[in-house]
């Protein structure tokens, strides 16, 4: 069974190279597989050769360019991609790492998260933190120019020592939340400059098109190809007149 698909296999290559070179070299069997016809079909064979190299070299140089460009588009995508989540970055820092909490208050690294009902999220930056301890307990205070929270802690519930340092926490806190804004600020005029930069630098992807222009404008110049396309329907010609059928390119 094995030979037979190897026979089989064998056979419909050959009719499929013989159908092949007929159709090359039309005309009859004779004028594709004589040797008294080599010279005509070599001819042929030549000028097909020049025209296919030609235009293969300019397709490998026409891609070349075009991958130029396209790798240059892509970088720039890029660059501006990068900076812009540089920037997202600085400006979103969100809540930041949970540091404490107590009651319903939760510390984090940039904000403070009040739980409970009025659920609701106070940004550190500009917060001035009083500590106050009455007979009814314990209190503080997060003062911010659009209003006052007040945290009250029953004095069986939290001992004064325990709030008053937690208080003193957020304080400590909101020093490093002033000081990481004010650093942040800077950090964002540099990451808007960059991202403005990097806009405006098409350079690399402007080349990558004037290159991709001139090898356009030359090829459209060049009439090596033109030539060699005229010469092969000169052979074309020949290979008609002698056999009555006209090969393909």
């Amino acid at each position: 069974m094995g030979i037979v698909r190897v026979i089989l296999a064998v056979s419909v290559l050959l009719l499929a190279g013989t159908a092949w070179r007929l159709h090359r070299y039309p005309g009859g069997w004779s004028y594709a597989f004589s040797g008294r016809h080599d010279t005509d079909r070599h001819g042929l064979d030549r000028e097909r050769r020049a025209v296919r190299e030609l235009r293969g070299r300019a397709r490998r140089e026409l891609a070349v360019a075009e991958g130029r460009v396209a790798q240059a588009e892509q970088s720039y995508r890029s660059r501006i991609s990068a900076a812009e989540r540089r920037l997202r970055g600085l400006r979103t820092s969100g809540n930041g790492a949970l540091l404490s909490a107590l009651g319903h208050l939760s510390l984090h690294e940039h904000v403070v998260v009040i739980s409970g009902p009025g659920a609701k999220v106070l940004p550190l930056g500009g917060v001035q933190v009083q500590f106050e301890h009455s007979p009814m307990g314990h209190h503080i205070y997060l003062r911010r120019p659009d209003g006052v929270h007040w945290e009250s802690y029953a004095t069986g519930e939290h001992s004064e020592d325990s709030v008053r340092r937690f208080s003193v926490r957020i304080e400590n806190q909101v020093a490093k939340e002033n000081r990481f804004l004010a650093e942040r600020a800077a950090s964002v005029k540099k990451a808007e400059d960059a991202l403005k930069e990097a806009r405006a630098d098409t350079r690399p992807a402007d080349r990558a098109r004037r290159h991709l222009s001139a090898v356009t404008a030359r090829q459209s110049r060049d009439r090596a190809l033109d030539e060699a396309l005229t010469r092969l329907e000169t052979a074309q010609d020949r290979w008609q007149r002698l056999t009555g059928r006209r090969p393909p390119r």
